[in-house]
């Protein structure tokens, strides 16, 4: 009986940052589940604000408001499809850590 009352409480297969066994409890849950949707949508508003400084910063660089505008929904664009790419990969031949490494050492060198 107390084998099954520990299996019940404990996430099979996962771990903690220290290698211990999860506990349903006191791991994951709403608590964790909002702080990522905040930090989601944080990110999100990171990106708008810096792509409509970009529009502002093309347009100092002598480019026409639409086409700044138009280059700016372009890599946008780019950027979103980029990342359902590393999504696709991540899920069907590496793990979410390498993908995640590629997508650095790219960033870092553009």
């Amino acid at each position: 009986m107390e084998f099954e009352q520990q299996q019940v409480t404990r996430w099979i297969g996962y771990v903690d940052w220290r290698k211990r066994p999860a506990l349903r409890g006191k791991h994951g849950g709403m608590l964790a589940a909002s702080f990522v949707l905040v930090v989601e949508v944080l990110e999100n508003l990171a990106f708008l604000a810096n792509a409509s400084n970009l529009v502002l910063y093309l347009k100092n660089m002598h480019f026409s408001p639409s086409k700044s505008a138009n280059n700016v929904t372009n890599f946008m664009g780019t950027a979103f499809l980029l990342a359902l790419l590393g999504g696709f990969l991540s899920d069907a031949f590496f793990t979410t850590y390498h993908i995640y490494l590629i997508s650095a050492a790219i960033e870092f060198l553009v």
